[in-house]
């Protein structure tokens, strides 16, 4: 690519033009100053759909790798070029980066747990207000509060690791070790920092590492500890299986309610309700159904698409299903099997 002329105008993900069709690349240190963040060319207006999913893929792709550079100057700027991106999609479609996140394939546990908080995180920063730069700083802040404990997090996660002292020593402290990391790697904005450092502080002050109390505790610190322990519970975590959106509601409102605030957790119940896109569900006619767009209340099910019949076996024809029918409503909560065969995901979101 080093002495060729760009094809197309490279934007970023915010639609700032950094590179004109024909600009040569000169040498090394430009190419790598470009390859630093994504960068995208417009698209044709019959191509967007397709263009989240690929965007949303790239995230969940890079993310990870990402992590590695902790503690190096590059994190800073990646990390903040693909929280932009995860918020861009979001406004795309709320409902489909939610529900894909939760279903597409991603083999780092740990990662998947932080985008998913990171995008919760911002639903409720954007509904109460929050200006685009905090929001900014509160979704960069949800994909490194883990920072220095990604690696331990997945060998809970998939079994190898079994809780000891010292591991609830080392998982104590990474709101702090994680907040060093991003100082070490040049990160130095208040605001992320301190939502590193407090997101699991408790407002009763029976939190850590520092047992801050009430006022101690910044609003984007309260809105990414709702969010991860939203996250956690209906995904699974620590080798535990997902819970129900009800039992984490329930225990939001109630064993966590003093410690959590509980006005943003009425919040998040209104914005996401008791079936979040990506949940799958059982049917009276025993069909198995994703969940795809949140209507009303929350309180039933939305809109589904049944992908799978009584047997397990793929439906040739997706199929949108009323739950409010008889036949069609929702008898429960599933699970993935890992004997299901590969499933278009992004398909049953129209994409």
């Amino acid at each position: 690519m080093i002495g060729q002329p760009l094809a197309w105008d490279l934007y970023t993900v915010t639609g700032v033009l950094v590179a004109r069709a024909g600009m040569v690349v000169v040498d090394g240190a430009q190419l790598a100053r470009l390859a630093a963040r994504p960068l995208y060319r417009k698209s044709d207006p019959g191509t967007a759909g397709a263009d989240l999913v690929e965007r949303l893929r790239y995230v969940m792709q890079e993310y990870p790798q990402m992590l590695g550079t902790a503690g190096t100057a590059t994190l800073e700027l990646a990390i903040r070029d693909l929280a932009s991106e995860l918020i861009a999609l979001a406004h795309l479609d709320h409902d489909a980066c939610l529900g894909l996140l939760r279903r597409l394939p991603m083999r780092d546990t740990a990662a998947r747990h932080c985008l998913l908080s990171a995008l919760i995180a911002f639903d409720l920063g954007e509904q109460i207000g929050r200006a685009e730069e905090e929001l900014l700083v509160t979704v960069a802040a949800a994909m490194t509060m883990n920072l220095s404990a990604m690696r331990l997090h997945n060998e809970l996660n998939d079994g190898r690791l079994r809780f000891s002292p010292d591991i609830r020593t080392e998982l104590r402290r990474h709101p702090e070790d994680s907040a060093r990391l991003l100082e070490a790697g040049g990160v130095h904005d208040p605001a992320w920092l301190a939502t590193v450092r407090q997101h699991h502080e408790h407002l009763d002050g029976s939190g850590y590492p520092h047992g801050l109390r009430e006022d101690g505790i910044g609003v984007p610190a309260r809105l990414l500890h709702i969010a991860d322990f939203y996250a956690a519970k209906i995904s699974g975590r620590y080798n535990r299986a997902p819970k129900s959106p009800r039992y984490a509601f329930k225990q939001l409102f109630g064993s966590e309610r003093g410690r959590l605030d509980g006005h943003y957790s009425v919040m998040l119940l209104r914005r996401l309700g008791l079936f979040p896109a990506g949940s799958l569900v059982r049917l009276a006619n025993r069909e198995t159904a994703v969940v795809t767009r949140k209507e009303g209340s929350g309180e039933g099910a939305g809109r589904v698409t049944a992908f799978m019949d009584m047997r397990g076996r793929l439906l040739r024809d997706p199929v949108e299903r009323n739950t409010t029918q008889v036949n069609y409503a929702v008898t429960g909560l599933t699970e993935a099997e890992p004997n299901w065969p590969e499933i278009p995901w992004s398909s049953y979101w129209g994409y």
